[in-house]
């Protein structure tokens, strides 16, 4: 395994796959049952889904949302009169062979066995995630069939060694387990992660996987993706809208709010954050030399700098920016190796921080956009 870029595929997923087919963006897409319908995903192209994961996205098995509801195998749907863990036990197996088989089917990288999400770090666990579907998912594998585990932890989960410990062990239990697909719910009031600590132990994690020669794949990442590259081989992800970026079970719930079109944003790699659009042309404006060093130019990016009214979430310029300039600083990293990675981390880091500053003395960049997220990351990468 060398170090891998997916997209994580949200909604309006036709982006990210251009992205990957016509841009050559990523390795692969991470799909999303919760925003594709069964037929989105069978016209993929044969080659895509040879080099994607298919998460079967069991972490809310209650949800109502219609999409994954037209998935025989989801629980909720294969369960008749709806889910309750008790009457999804009855009917795991069932759903283990539908969806294993709609897997194989459709010639996806590997098998991925889902999971459910658990707030709480339970004693019980392990043995509360077997007995809902690992074990039976795993029984109707194949011994030479390579599956990925798709599980999403809390923060406090990864922070705490004994957790960690006891995670490992059990997924190295099953033999053709040879892969994880890591999800992490770390709720913040930023939309940057802070919390040095929590991103110390997810290195810490990363490493200790790489040391039992087990494949690890990150998903639902925003931009401190790339400070995970310092772990060596692993899989991060690069998502379009927020939801795809930060891990949450709330679009798993079905709700009748209205809800905003999220503010414009750009993303700028000298900053290692997303900028408002509109500042982000003040910048440009008033600061001509620090923009030359924060905005790598991309063709869908000088299209959103230049339209006259402010893009909107149904266009895909902004993110399609993102996705040209996130892979080629990660293609950078690539041929960095692993021993040197965290020194340039630091100048990135830094240098980010010193552009944030530069900037702060003309303009007060609004809260999610000023940096305030730089020296926790540089905390952290010189703890790694």
């Amino acid at each position: 395994m060398a170090l891998l870029l997916y997209h994580q595929v949200g909604h309006n997923p036709v982006w990210n796959i251009e992205s990957f087919e016509e841009d050559g963006c990523g390795d692969g897409l991470i799909l999303s049952p919760v925003h594709q319908a069964p037929p989105a995903i069978q016209k993929i192209d044969e080659d895509t889904r040879a080099k994607s994961l298919f998460d079967p996205q069991f972490y809310l098995p209650s949800s109502q949302k219609k999409k994954l509801l037209q998935y025989e195998f989801f629980p909720d749907a294969v369960v008749t009169g709806g889910f309750s863990t008790t009457s999804f036990e009855a009917s795991v197996k069932k759903s283990a062979e539908l969806c294993l088989n709609y897997q194989r089917e459709l010639g996806f990288r590997r098998l991925c066995v889902p999971t459910r999400f658990l707030d709480q770090m339970y004693s019980n666990y392990v043995e509360r995630q077997r007995a809902f579907s690992v074990d039976a998912f795993i029984a109707e594998t194949q011994s030479d069939e390579e599956v990925c585990l798709s599980l999403a932890v809390t923060d406090a989960m990864i922070k705490d060694e004994g957790f960690r410990t006891k995670l490992l062990s059990w997924v190295t239990s099953y033999p053709n387990v040879i892969e994880l697909c890591l999800t992490y719910s770390a709720p913040r009031d930023t939309k940057q992660i802070r919390d040095s600590d929590f991103l110390v132990a997810c290195h810490r994690l990363g490493t200790e996987m790489q040391g039992i020669g087990l494949e690890l794949t990150w998903s639902h990442q925003n931009t401190e993706a790339l400070l995970f590259c310092a772990q060596g081989d692993v899989a991060i992800t690069m998502g379009s809208f927020e939801n795809t970026r930060m891990f949450s079970t709330d679009k798993f719930v079905v709700t009748d709010e209205d809800r905003r079109g999220p503010k414009a944003r750009i993303y700028l790699r000298g900053l290692l954050n997303w900028i408002q659009i509109d500042q982000a042309k003040e910048i440009r404006s008033n600061l001509p030399k620090v923009w030359e060093q924060i905005y790598f130019e991309t063709e869908p990016g000088e299209l959103a700098l230049e339209q006259v009214t402010e893009p909107t979430f149904n266009q895909p310029q902004l993110y399609k920016h993102f996705f040209l300039d996130f892979s080629d600083e990660v293609a950078e990293l690539v041929e960095i190796a692993t021993a040197d990675r965290k020194a340039y981390l630091v100048d990135r880091v830094e240098a980010a921080i010193n552009f944030n500053r530069q900037i702060q003395k003309t303009m007060a960049l609004e809260k999610h956009g000023a940096g305030s997220h730089l020296d926790a990351w540089l905390n952290a990468i010189k703890a790694f």
